[in-house]
């Protein structure tokens, strides 16, 4: 078994945070960590690792504002956005001027500036990448590398809960022999210093 493409840290990186000298567990901490990482990104309702989105509809919001399902937004890949001719569900699209919108690639947000995006559902689509460049292989391309380390801290002190209690019930709800998997409760998130930086990373509702 390997980190997934998701994974918000590696073995390595996470028993020197925990001290963690034999590779006994090597496996173990794996799963745990890829079972973190998956928890992490449904916690925040984001994708963190750099995705390539092609054709991503969205319902129109009746304002100048347009919230993307994942950001930051890469400034240097095509950014398409398109309309539906009709309010109808017809396959028929319309490039729009990039001129007439701004993007808030930080941020994940379309600006429409003078226009508004009609509150008509799946109205419009777009087309765009969006994460953060990744890779936990190469040396160096890390999540600290990306300037969201404290992410990452956050990622190695759930897993550490997840690692010294995988054996209790408060703290997991299964483990299985053989093909091991493990879902972190609810109770993981006591730690109100995680709770606080994954807090800045959740995903805002549309503005």
């Amino acid at each position: 078994m390997a980190i997934n493409s998701n994974g918000l840290t590696t073995v390595a990186r996470f028993k020197d945070f925990a001290g963690i000298t034999g590779a006994g567990d090597d496996a173990v901490i794996e799963r745990i960590i890829n079972t973190t990482s998956d928890f992490v990104a449904h916690y925040c309702d984001r994708v963190f690792e750099e995705t390539a989105n092609s054709n991503e509809i969205y319902n129109g919001t009746g304002t100048q504002y347009l919230m993307l399902n994942n950001y930051p937004v890469s400034s240097s890949a095509t950014f398409t956005l398109e309309e539906r001719d009709g309010d109808l569900n017809e396959n028929s699209w319309n490039q729009i001027d990039s001129e007439l919108y701004h993007v808030l690639y930080n941020d994940g947000i379309v600006d429409f500036m003078d226009y508004t995006f009609r509150e008509v559902s799946r109205k419009y689509r777009i087309t765009y990448t969006s994460g953060y460049d990744f890779d936990n292989v190469t040396p160096g391309n890390t999540l600290e590398s990306q300037n969201i380390g404290d992410l990452e801290y956050a990622v190695w002190k759930l897993v550490a809960n997840a690692y010294r209690r995988r054996r209790q019930t408060t703290d997991v709800e299964k483990e299985q022999i053989g093909d091991y998997s493990v879902s972190l409760r609810k109770s993981t998130m006591v730690d109100q210093e995680i709770k606080d930086i994954l807090a800045r990373y959740v995903r805002p509702h549309q503005m």
